[in-house]
């Protein structure tokens, strides 16, 4: 059974207090997006310590067989706080709180530059450089004003190791332009993510991933391979899924200027269309963003790779003695799947985990993706 222990902080970093005395804690993680934490209290504690809106919640986590580590590298910003007297007079304290990738989205930042100008119009590069420079110009050194919190977020250097892709954003939600970026790099052959980890309680850092969020445990060849399958008891419920109703073969991206003035650009993958008498499957692509066609051969591109047939694999993660979460794979990681007769390797995207009373009681809920 883990062990868990709770830290309290202000905003800034600074710790302030224990709550591993806790009633209950519960929290998600889901690759690319914004995690949640629940954590409940007794009613007696001290609420000088519950630093609200943004104070830091550390989660650390330890086995038996392995040492402390902080779950997920995640630090948790408060965003809300309920005290609560049931019917019997029973008080409790419930906090909620995110993971700092809320900071990207509205309310909190969005593209506040012009459609054209440099920080909204990239042209192509890698898709991992891009992801960091959305981030450096709204909330790192490039930022001004209020907008730069580089004191508090550090932007790691960039690495050039994603797909190249190009694309204009002007007043867009920032998470939402930097999942656009991951997903198209991903589209195009080469798995992207991102988050925000925390290298110590008051040092936090914008970086990405590339090929896997975690650990490669691919079987055969990975590290430390992992395999998953019903027949081993470590694989639960699976799903593959094979899906041409939402597909394009043959995109057209328009953007500016006017009926027969109006700029376009296209693209197709006459070797889908080839497959059926009805495989031409049109899709028009509004982006009055660009002023030249090399933007929109990319966009009409893009939405021809986002319009390919899907096959999707989904099952959920069994913890058991021989694959444990912590030791053996954690959120984020590559793993193998075996099911329907195929080798499936997948992504860990997505994991919940819910402690009750101090640790003696630990559920893990984890589910494993993969998408081509």
């Amino acid at each position: 059974m883990a062990r868990y222990s709770v830290i309290l902080g202000d905003a800034f970093g600074a710790r302030l207090a224990d709550a591993s005395n806790f009633l209950s804690l519960s929290y998600t993680r889901v690759v690319n997006d914004i995690g949640s934490l629940t954590l409940v209290l007794p009613g007696d504690y001290n609420m000088q310590n519950v630093r609200a809106p943004d104070g830091r919640i550390e989660v650390w986590r330890r086995l038996s067989t392995s040492r402390e580590y902080l779950e997920t590298d995640a630090v948790w910003l408060i965003k809300k706080v309920v005290q609560n007297i049931d019917a019997r007079g029973a008080k409790t304290i419930v906090i909620e709180a995110v993971t700092p990738l809320h900071l990207l989205r509205e309310p909190g930042r969005f593209v506040n530059y012009a459609a054209g100008s440099a920080q909204a119009s990239y042209s192509a590069a890698a898709a991992d450089d891009q992801i960091k420079s959305v981030a450096r110009q709204n909330i790192g050194t490039s930022a001004t004003g209020a907008r730069n919190i580089a004191a508090y977020i550090t932007v790691d250097p960039s690495t050039s190791q994603a797909a190249s892709i190009a694309k204009s954003f002007a007043w867009r939600d920032c998470l939402k332009v930097m999942q656009e970026f991951a997903d198209a790099s991903t589209q195009a052959g080469t798995y992207c993510a991102f988050d925000i980890i925390a290298n110590a309680p008051d040092a936090l850092s914008f970086t990405t991933f590339v090929q896997q969020r975690g650990v490669d445990h691919r079987f055969p060849g990975g590290n430390n391979p992992v395999l998953l399958s019903s027949e081993m008891g470590n694989l639960g419920e699976v799903a593959l899924t094979q899906d041409w109703s939402e597909e394009v073969t043959y995109a057209l991206a328009g953007g500016q200027g006017e009926e027969s003035s109006r700029l376009t650009a296209s693209s197709q993958d006459t070797a889908r269309q080839a497959l059926s008498p009805f495989g031409l499957r049109e899709l028009f692509v509004d982006a009055t963003q660009y002023s030249s066609t090399t933007g929109l051969s990319s966009e009409a591109a893009a939405a021809v790779r986002r319009g390919r047939p899907r096959r999707v694999f989904k099952g959920r993660v069994l913890d058991t003695p021989d694959t444990q979460y912590g030791v053996h794979w954690a959120w984020g990681d590559f793993v193998t799947a075996h099911a329907f007769d195929q080798l499936i390797d997948c992504r860990i995207e997505a994991v919940t985990v819910t402690v009750q009373s101090g640790s003696s009681y630990e559920d893990i809920d984890a589910w494993l993706k993969a998408d081509a």
